[in-house]
């Protein structure tokens, strides 16, 4: 078993992988202070319930904030992407000109695959 085998099959996380593995973006919802959240977990981080339900996303949102790393072959771009929901997570972006993204650009989730695992969410501009 590897480290990642473990976070795709907790029983806190499971319901996120199993919708990446169908394409579906969700994202964990309280339902006691009825706040979104985002790293997938089963407690609310600002309540700490555990009474959590997933909401599906259409995994939009905007760059918050981006670096480009020039090391390899290809330059590759981490960023945080606040979602229309209004969590802020971190991840990718791919397929865009580095040179031509800026804080504000618009985005949309795409999943990549990680076989054997779920695929995992990354974003490209919209």
């Amino acid at each position: 078993m590897t480290g990642t085998d473990f976070i795709a099959h907790s029983p806190e996380t499971k319901p996120f992988w199993d919708a990446a593995a169908e394409s579906r973006f969700v994202l964990p919802r309280c339902q006691q202070c009825h706040r979104t959240h985002w790293y997938p977990r089963g407690i609310c981080p600002h309540c700490l319930s555990t009474d959590i339900d997933w909401q599906e996303s259409p995994g939009e949102g905007e760059i918050h904030s981006f670096s480009v790393n020039r090391m390899g072959n290809e330059p590759y771009v981490l960023a945080y992407v606040a979602l229309t929901e209004g969590p802020i997570m971190l991840t990718n972006v791919v397929g865009a000109d580095p040179a031509t993204l800026s804080i504000g650009t618009r985005v949309k989730v795409i999943f990549k695959g990680a076989a054997p695992e779920a695929p995992v969410p990354l974003f490209a501009v919209r």
